[in-house]
């Protein structure tokens, strides 16, 4: 069946929305795709230190992709669009898209949250971090199943999510959806702020020189802003709160904000891994021998130092006050931070 040029044609608030959403979509899964793979090949191939989160961040970044496409696709059939300027054939196709991605959001978000949870427990090995770190592992696999069957199984019987053509099916108000959606938004945003302010009391005790402070602050405002996703995505909801007979439309900065979220909390989590390249190796030349000297001139992460550094600082007795010492060798696969604090 042909299109009309009336469906074809977009007005000015449909090319609005679909730009901004095409735009968000694809600028941050690029920025994403290339942060993890340059964070992939300095640990693979750099620094030859490839651990668990790692292989959880491939997993993230393969499931985080396909949800960008996924949401590339949603928008080709008519996101952005208002509904009753979409095809009966693309409407089909939308509300199936729409139901997929609905069931597929929490999963992404573990997926991601995974990977961030196993850097943590990588770098730091105070014993509360683990326990923590394992809990919140706990809480988001548990979280995210339940969370995507309450919502594939809107309806009875669930194919009436999508399937209009079904009738006297049983499905949750929009009212309903929203508490939902809400709640849901709501306990992966304390989640966001419980990881992003664990390390904070470790790192605050660090001596570090200002241009490591600067690289963190950087990271962690990163993170901040993938931590706000979720905030403002509150906003977006209200759609459903209200009711819409316009969901292609309402709906579309709802999806763009969980892409935002999915794309920066990779890149949030891949950041500090890339001070190896000789981009950040560069940038790390112009410190000054003071900081060197409560450094150690280190060019890994948290202030990591060679396994011979380490060794050398061992034979002198001490690591010196405060000292964070990001620490290798051959026998292990993982890299700890050692906090030490002689008193005397």
């Amino acid at each position: 069946m042909s299109t009309s040029a009336a469906e074809l044609s977009l007005t000015a608030d449909e090319q609005h929305i679909q730009s901004l959403t095409y735009g968000l979509i694809i600028s941050s899964s690029l920025l994403s795709l290339i942060v993890v793979s340059l964070r992939l090949y300095t640990r693979a191939v750099i620094i030859k230190l490839f651990g668990l989160d790692d292989i959880a961040v491939c997993i993230a970044l393969v499931v985080t992709q396909c949800f960008n496409g996924l949401g590339v696709a949603v928008v080709y059939y008519g996101e952005g669009r208002h509904f009753e300027n979409v095809s009966a054939e693309d409407r089909a196709t939308w509300l199936k898209l729409y139901y997929a991605a609905m069931c597929i959001y929490l999963y992404a978000s573990l997926s991601v949250k995974m990977s961030l949870l196993l850097f943590l427990r990588r770098i730091f090995v105070k014993s509360w971090i683990k326990w923590l770190t394992a809990g919140l592992m706990v809480f988001q696999v548990l979280f995210s199943v339940s969370g995507s069957l309450v919502l594939a199984f809107q309806c009875d019987p669930p194919r009436a999510a999508f399937d209009l053509t079904i009738k006297n099916a049983t499905c949750y108000s929009q009212f309903k959806l929203f508490q939902i959606v809400l709640y849901q938004a709501v306990l992966i945003f304390v989640a966001d702020i419980i990881m992003l302010l664990a390390p904070v009391p470790i790192l605050y005790g660090l001596q570090m020189p200002t241009r490591k402070i600067a690289a963190l602050m950087a990271i962690f405002g990163t993170g901040i802003i993938a931590c706000i996703a979720p905030v403002v995505r509150f906003s977006t909801l209200d759609y459903l709160r209200k009711g819409t007979t316009d969901l292609t439309f309402d709906s579309a900065s709802s999806l763009y904000w969980m892409v935002i979220e999915f794309n920066l909390g990779l890149v949030a989590g891949s950041l500090s891994s890339l001070k190896p390249l000789p981009f950040f190796r560069r940038f790390g030349s112009s410190i000054n021998s003071k900081d060197t000297e409560s450094t150690g001139n280190t060019p890994h992460e948290l202030g990591e130092v060679s396994a011979g550094e380490i060794k050398r600082s061992r034979k002198k007795g001490h690591l010196g006050m405060g000292t964070s010492i990001l620490e290798e060798s051959v026998n292990e696969s993982q890299e700890r931070i050692i906090l030490t604090n002689h008193m005397g």
